[in-house]
């Protein structure tokens, strides 16, 4: 018994002493209005439960913060978040707070200091040293990859033709996979006909546990977590798709000299050793697993849920037919450069679908030293989180209309006046999307070869979850019927 006591008296006094020495954290956090907050949890229990319940808690807790207009904050635990749905403090918080908050810690295991995770100091070297990689004439050279998987899909989907709804994102995802692995490695996967492999299902499992792990509190503390099997399995996993990149690595040092003597277009990691840029076999094995990934997800998701809404929206469907007939007439040849700067209505579409549709729902950030906004000083150590699903279906920002599917808010004239920040679906700042002009390219030439060929049509949906992407609860179904 008086052991028992004793550790609570400890216990006590650490609380106590961690209270304190942050009493000036707690004063600045009292200045914000706050919603739905408990002693000690903070906010904690709102992120507790499946993934719609979670997004449904998001949209419920952050609905008020969204109405004032000015920066609130949210408590997870002992971490403090500062939240805005100004455009102009949220451009200050992702051009200023350049370093990722500690919740992408859990894709480090996998990721490493790729890019999309890198603490700030190396990912300023390593942005430098890639973006030449990523201009635009180098990515213009993946459209040829682009149209050829592309007319793979058409293919694929011609089995779906007069049947039931089905999802369409698991033809989009293999299509995506393919093309990401052949611009980014040089590797033909062939994916499409070929979608259990173990590398896949690897790669399947890391990510549903890391999931798991963004939403599960008690999951969070690694002492917790390496307790439990997931430890283990999602160690089995990551190392089997390190061995995966590491091969083709080697493979493709191995064979550089006769890859370098090759005409044409060349692969990113080709590219990277090309440059000799004094990347590590583990640095260049980062890269390109982030790339992988951000390249393929992201992409497929926006692609399906354009299908989605095309399908719900058969005056826009028809209109994107029309432009492509326009382009194409008669011919089923691969979309070129040329073509995919004429579709302009189909940009509109695709636009708008990010808008309504935002697949990255939650930026976080962090400051490292003061960080003036609107209506405070956020001091140095303290979260920020931008939150793009909710800033774009803003009626502050995009009018009564902000739920409706309307392409034409992306006319010239419409963009004019808009603040560039309350539209981020590639983020804003020196650490936005360094893929986003090919991830443009790749998603308007997938879908002109489905939109000539088929006729789609979906059903209205409104269900939603976060799997660290946002996702339909029922999936992407729709139907197809065949062009004439």
């Amino acid at each position: 018994m008086l052991v028992i006591i004793l550790i609570c008296l400890i216990a006590i006094a650490f609380y106590i002493k961690f209270r304190y020495s942050r009493f000036s954290l707690y004063k600045f956090a009292k200045t914000f209005p706050t919603d739905g907050d408990l002693p000690i949890l903070g906010h904690t229990h709102w992120f507790i439960g499946g993934p719609e319940k979670i997004y449904n808690n998001l949209r419920t807790l952050v609905k008020a913060a969204e109405v004032r207009g000015r920066v609130s904050s949210i408590w997870i635990g002992p971490t403090l978040y500062v939240v805005s749905f100004n455009p102009e403090d949220v451009q200050k918080i992702l051009e200023t707070c350049l370093e990722k908050d500690n919740s992408y810690k859990y894709l480090q295991a996998w990721l490493g200091n790729g890019l999309f995770v890198a603490p700030i100091d190396l990912w300023k070297v390593h942005r430098r040293l890639m973006l030449p990689i990523f201009n635009n004439r180098i990515i213009e050279d993946y459209i040829e990859v682009f149209g050829k998987q592309g007319k793979v899909l058409v293919e694929r989907l011609q089995e779906q033709v007069g049947k039931p709804s089905f999802d369409i994102y698991q033809y989009i995802s293999s299509c995506m996979m393919d093309i990401v692995f052949e611009t980014s490695m040089g590797k033909k996967m062939d994916v499409q006909h070929h979608p259990d492999t173990p590398y896949l299902r690897a790669r399947k499992t890391v990510m549903s546990i890391i999931n798991m792990r963004l939403f599960k509190a008690w999951l969070q503390p690694d002492v917790l977590f390496n307790l439990t099997s997931h430890s283990a399995v999602q160690k089995q996993n990551i190392d089997a798709t390190h061995k995966f990149t590491d091969e083709v690595i080697q493979d493709k040092i191995a064979h550089f000299d006769e890859e370098n003597c090759k005409e044409g277009r060349k692969d990113i990691l080709q590219l990277l050793l090309e440059r000799n840029l004094a990347f590590s076999n583990v640095e260049l094995r980062e890269h390109i697993d982030s790339i992988t990934l951000a390249g393929n997800d992201t992409t497929a998701l926006v692609i399906s849920y354009a299908l989605l809404l095309l399908g719900m929206h058969q005056d826009a469907q028809e209109e994107v037919y029309k432009e492509l007939k326009n382009i194409f007439g008669d011919s089923q040849r691969m979309p070129t450069k040329e073509d995919i700067s004429r579709m302009d209505y189909l940009d509109r579409v695709i636009k708008e679908t990010m808008r309504l549709y935002t697949v990255v729902p939650l930026i976080g950030r962090k400051t490292r030293t003061e960080l003036k906004l609107s209506t405070c000083t956020v001091p140095a150590g303290v979260g920020c989180v931008v939150i793009p699903m909710v800033l774009h279906r803003s009626k502050r920002l995009w009018g009564p209309d902000a739920d409706c599917f309307n392409p034409d808010r992306f006319l010239p004239e419409n963009c004019a006046t808009r603040h560039p920040c309350a539209y981020i679906p590639f983020s804003y700042g020196t650490r936005n999307c360094i893929g986003r002009h090919f991830g443009m390219l790749a998603m308007k030439s997938v879908l002109a070869n489905v939109l000539r060929s088929y006729k789609v049509s979906s059903e209205a949906f409104d269900r939603l979850k976060i799997e660290i992407l946002l996702f339909p609860v029922h999936g992407h179904q729709i139907t197809l019927e065949k062009r004439m």
